[in-house]
C-alpha cells in the first residue's frame, strides 16, 4: 500500500503549534460556558470522520484528509463562535500550508472545515460529510465541563444523558446509524430532539452524499 505522504491527524497531535491552538480555542469556549471542544472532541470526531470515509469508500488518502479536517474543525474559535466554521477554514489553510498537502488536499479540507456548521454549511464532498456526522454525532456525557450546570442548562443535561454513542455502517442496507445510549431520568428524549434536529437533519443531508441512509437508534431502539 502506497504511504501518505503528507502528515495524518495523528501526527498533528505532536505539533505543538496546532496543539496551542486547538487549546486555546476550547479555552475560549469555556469561558463562553460551551461544551467541550478540545482534543477530546476532535480527536473523537477526527477518527471517526477517518474510520467512516474509509469504511465507506475504502479510500484511504480522502479518509486521511478527513482526519485532518476533523481534528482542526473548531479551531476557528479562536477568533468567535460566530462564522467560526469560515475563521477556521482560513487559519487551518495557513497552518497546514508548506506541509506537503497537494493543493487538492488543501481544498479538499478547508472545505470540510468550512462547511461543518448547520446555518451556513454545504457537506457536498465526501471529505466535509464525513467531517459532519462525526462533529455532529459527538454527544457524551465527557464533553460536560461540571455536573453543576446540567440542571439549567439543557445542552449540558442531554450530553451528561448520554451514556453511550456511536457511529455503525451497514453496507447491505447502506446506512449510517448513529447508536445512542440516554438515560431518560437525566434528560427527557425530547430534549435531545429539540436541540440536536437540526443537527441529525445536516448527518441526513451529509450521508446521501455516499448514497447511505442516517439513522437513530437510541435505547435499543430504531428511529
Amino acid at each position: 500500500m502506497k504511504e501518505i505522504e503528507f502528515p495524518t491527524y495523528r501526527d498533528l497531535m505532536k505539533d505543538r503549534r496546532i496543539l496551542y491552538y486547538i487549546e486555546r480555542s476550547d479555552y475560549f469556549l469555556e469561558r463562553m460556558g460551551y461544551t467541550d471542544h478540545g482534543i477530546k472532541h476532535v480527536g473523537w470526531v477526527a477518527e471517526k470522520a477517518r474510520w467512516l470515509l474509509m469504511e465507506i469508500t475504502g479510500d484511504r488518502r480522502r479518509a486521511e484528509l478527513a482526519g485532518v479536517a476533523g481534528f482542526l474543525h473548531d479551531i476557528g474559535h479562536i477568533v468567535s463562535r460566530h462564522n467560526h466554521a469560515q475563521s477556521g477554514a482560513l487559519l487551518a489553510f495557513q497552518l497546514l500550508k508548506g506541509k506537503g498537502y497537494l493543493d487538492d488536499d488543501l481544498t479538499e479540507i478547508t472545505f470540510a472545515i468550512g462547511n461543518h456548521e448547520e446555518e451556513t454549511g454545504f457537506p457536498v464532498t465526501e471529505v466535509s460529510a464525513a467531517v459532519v456526522i462525526a462533529d455532529k454525532s459527538h454527544v457524551h456525557r465527557t464533553r460536560v465541563r461540571t455536573r453543576r450546570t446540567i440542571g439549567e442548562d439543557i445542552h449540558d443535561r442531554v450530553n451528561y444523558a448520554v451514556l453511550y454513542s456511536n457511529l455503525e455502517v451497514d453496507k447491505v442496507t447502506r446506512t449510517v446509524k448513529l447508536i445512542l445510549k440516554i438515560d431518560t431520568r437525566i434528560s427527557d428524549l425530547l430534549d435531545y430532539f429539540s436541540i440536536f434536529q437540526p443537527r441529525m437533519e445536516m448527518c441526513r443531508r451529509a450521508t446521501e452524499v455516499f448514497g447511505y441512509k442516517f439513522r437513530l437508534r437510541i435505547n435499543d431502539t430504531d428511529l
